[in-house]
């Protein structure tokens, strides 16, 4: 007997990490808290040269540890559903970024040929890696800044009907307001394979889509405060559940989903 599905809440199926379910065609959204993921000498050889060097350039140990934390905790999950050793895994981008998936022996098959889609987002210590078969996703997660100037921001970054959605909002909810608008067009660019500020952003997929959206409850290193972390997710085609795997990372007290264009 399992116990690993934990609750059932629009759409979304939770289980911890240990308790991965077996393949049933569903989306995956895996989440981990990086902070707390040790790296071992030996998965240093998963990463490629170029994430070595810009590991390498980062100045802050605090910030080095995260990325490559990030790229060994995405050749695991990567690993477990192809079966391909992480140090055999090849992560190449498009020529709008988006990554895609390939091992030596299949490299000369284009993107769009391989089954497996995947998308990786972390945000400070937060980490979430979404995976399909045979379907576009894009993720995004942001950990709230409880003192960002969200109208200031959104000035600079959100089209004109965002913009007034964030001005609109009482001053105690304009950074969750922010926040979540900002998320959902990051996730709905990384499914486009496009830029946050492309014009195909705004036109609408030939495909149904599904936008969910699921947030975090992080805390600090010392434990004793907590923030904020809002994720989204964007599917094509549409799917009709998301099995979110979750590390060390604590479920906040709601879980919602959307199905409504940005």
């Amino acid at each position: 007997m399992t116990t690993a599905i934990t609750e059932l809440v629009s759409g979304f199926v939770i289980h911890r990490i240990d308790d991965l379910p077996d393949d049933d065609g569903s989306i995956r959204v895996v989440s981990t808290d990086l902070d707390q993921q040790e790296t071992e000498t030996a998965q240093l050889s998963w990463i490629s040269t170029s994430e070595k060097v810009r590991a390498a350039r980062l100045k802050s140990p605090l910030e080095r540890h995260r990325y490559t934390a990030s790229n060994v905790s995405t050749r695991r999950v990567l690993n477990g559903l192809t079966g391909i050793l992480p140090e055999n895994l090849e992560i190449f981008r498009d020529k709008c970024g988006k990554p895609y998936l390939t091992s030596p022996a299949a490299a000369v098959h284009p993107p769009s040929e391989s089954p497996l889609k995947f998308s990786v987002s972390h945000s400070e210590n937060c980490l979430c890696v979404a995976t399909a078969l045979g379907r576009h996703v894009g993720v995004d997660i942001e950990v709230m800044n409880p003192n960002l100037d969200a109208r200031a921001i959104s000035e600079t970054c959100l089209p004109l009907e965002d913009i007034d959605r964030v001005r609109r909002s009482s001053l105690r909810e304009r950074s969750l307001v922010f926040y979540r608008l900002w998320t959902r067009r990051e996730a709905f660019a990384k499914m486009r394979g496009h830029g946050v500020n492309s014009d195909h952003l705004h036109r609408t997929p030939s495909l149904p889509w599904s936008l969910r959206s699921i947030e975090f409850l992080i805390r600090d290193r010392c434990q004793t405060t907590t923030r904020r972390a809002l994720c989204d997710l964007s599917a094509r085609p549409e799917s009709a559940k998301v099995t979110c795997l979750l590390g060390n990372l604590s479920p906040y007290d709601r879980f919602s989903l959307q199905n409504s264009p940005l």
